[in-house]
């Protein structure tokens, strides 16, 4: 998520000359021999992208908000990626082994491939990279990843060894986060100056107003990225995108379903779509009365009815969801089956009561003021739970303030989105372990702990699949979070853009192979 709005204001803007090969007619000189005219210079593509919120800092390793992360991807390269079909792939890594007992991961690197400040990355940078991450003093949010890791080894500088305490199923898949990003080590400050191998480098920001990234030269993926320049342009208000892309004053930008409807038929832009990993959720601080106790909590769970969320806030284009997205076929369990999730006002009553709070309680709920669906979202569940006596006052904060609350594991009931990821360790121990990155709502199950810890643990398919339906069925029960619905996203794309092909596992590589039409 995000942290302070950070001014950076010494980034050097970089030039983007870039020249062609026009002839002019010859022309006769004082010798009477023919002369050409001097080259026209072509002109740099730039594509303009319009985003909704102010980036909050570009470390990689320690801000998870949405509005930095889709800058910095584009900046940074991690060892493994996902293809369009979540496949893991090779990316800064060629190829990786693992030794029979499971513990040992070899890491092969690409050669040649240099960050952008020239120098050329090696295994010591990706060992300085883990190491940082692994660091608490670092406060980073991949550090729960890597609970096995007992070692990191580069017996040369193209090979890297993570040497393990236990077999780690996920490791593969958890490398691939952008959160796991290469970094060097003579970078003092990641949230001041973006220094990766990515397709684009850092060209200057303007606070509030917009980021510029450039095209890297030295890229190591051949022919890519199709464009010079990508300019984020910062629009907080929905229908400011919409005539900015019926225009042509931006190329692309993310739209709600109902101003997807309303593009349908628009001249010279069309809307592309994609079933999402992320889901909303209603985040429950265990720790504040009187949501210690989980009769509470699962009193809220009959109360809201998830359809009416669906049907509202995202106008029929979602799906119900667990805490595992159901993108995840393999593991995501039929939450249909959970009796919480089947609206029951009696039931509601009947845990209040018991729980000793049969008149109910006044409360509040915070989301993010720039957001349309987490407002909405807060208030059909304000509505909702008006019909069980509980009166909550909905608080909407600023982006920057609201990333602080988040952080800060001293929000009451929040209401956000997160994106469940494509393993369910991501979607299960990094959000609700009792020392995941990720758990802000102060949850603490030694048994759920002990069933993902197991399912990580292990590579039979079966048994994992087995290990994650309990430990989901189990966070159902004790309702943390009040998981919502999983949205399609929409894109609308200015006819002028070619390529652009969004997916649920990366933006960043979407864009990277993204043109413009001459």
């Amino acid at each position: 998520m995000k942290t302070k709005r950070l001014l950076l204001a010494c980034l050097i803007t970089i030039g983007l000359a870039v020249t062609g090969c026009s002839k002019a007619a010859p022309k006769d000189n004082a010798s009477g021999a023919a002369q050409t005219a001097p080259a026209k210079s072509a002109q740099p593509s730039e594509l303009v992208i319009a985003t909704d919120q102010d980036p909050v800092g570009f470390d990689p390793h320690k801000v998870p908000a949405a509005s930095s992360v889709k800058i910095y991807s584009l900046v940074y390269d991690t060892l493994t990626r996902l293809d369009a079909d979540l496949n893991i792939i090779p990316s800064l890594a060629t190829k990786w082994t693992v030794a029979p007992d499971g513990k040992t991961v070899t890491f092969d690197l690409q050669k040649g491939v240099k960050f952008h400040n020239g120098r050329e990355m090696t295994s010591a940078d990706v060992k300085y990279s883990f190491d940082r991450i692994l660091d608490p003093n670092t406060g980073a949010l991949a550090k729960s990843y890597f609970t096995s890791v007992a070692s990191i080894e580069t017996p040369d500088p193209y090979q890297v060894v993570f040497k393990l305490k236990n077999v780690d199923s996920a490791l593969i898949a958890n490398v691939a986060s952008v959160y796991t990003a290469i970094v060097p080590k003579e970078v003092t400050d990641l949230n001041k100056e973006m220094v990766g191998t990515g397709p684009f480098k850092m060209g200057s920001v303007e606070a509030g107003q917009s980021v510029t990234l450039v095209k890297n030269p030295d890229y190591f993926v051949k022919d890519m990225p199709k464009v010079d320049s990508i300019k984020f342009r910062i629009m907080k208000d929905e229908a400011e995108r919409l005539a900015a892309v019926r225009t042509g004053k931006i190329d692309l930008t993310t739209v709600s379903a109902d101003s997807a409807k309303l593009l349908e038929n628009a001249k010279g832009v069309s809307v592309k779509s994609y079933q999402s990993m992320e889901y909303g959720y209603l985040g429950i601080n265990v720790k504040k009365k009187p949501f210690d106790d989980a009769r509470v909590r699962q009193a809220l769970s009959y109360a809201v009815d998830r359809n009416e969320i669906v049907s509202t806030v995202w106008k029929g284009q979602g799906q119900i969801t667990g805490p595992i997205s159901s993108a995840q076929k393999a593991y995501a369990v039929n939450v249909g089956d959970s009796p919480l999730y089947k609206k029951d006002i009696d039931k509601a009553k009947q845990l209040l009561k018991e729980a000793g709070y049969e008149n109910g309680f006044d409360t509040v709920i915070q989301t993010a003021s720039t957001y349309p669906d987490m407002i909405e979202s807060a208030q059909v569940i304000q509505q909702q739970l008006k019909a069980i006596g509980i009166n909550a006052k909905i608080e909407q904060l600023e982006w920057a303030k609201y990333i602080e609350t988040w952080k800060s594991k001293d929000a009451t009931l929040l209401v956000g989105r997160n994106t469940a990821g494509t393993d369910p360790d991501r979607s299960l121990r990094f959000f609700f372990s009792t020392t995941g990155g990720a758990n802000v709502w102060n949850y603490s199950n030694k048994d759920f702990d002990a069933i993902v810890q197991k399912a990580l643990e292990t590579n039979d398919l079966e048994q994992r699949k087995k290990l994650y339906n309990d430990a989901q069925n189990m966070l159902l029960s004790d309702s943390p979070n009040l998981f919502l619905a999983s949205p399609k996203y929409f894109y609308a794309v200015s006819d002028r853009v070619d390529g652009f092909a969004p997916n649920a596992a990366s933006e960043a590589y979407a864009i990277m192979k993204t043109s413009l039409k001459k």
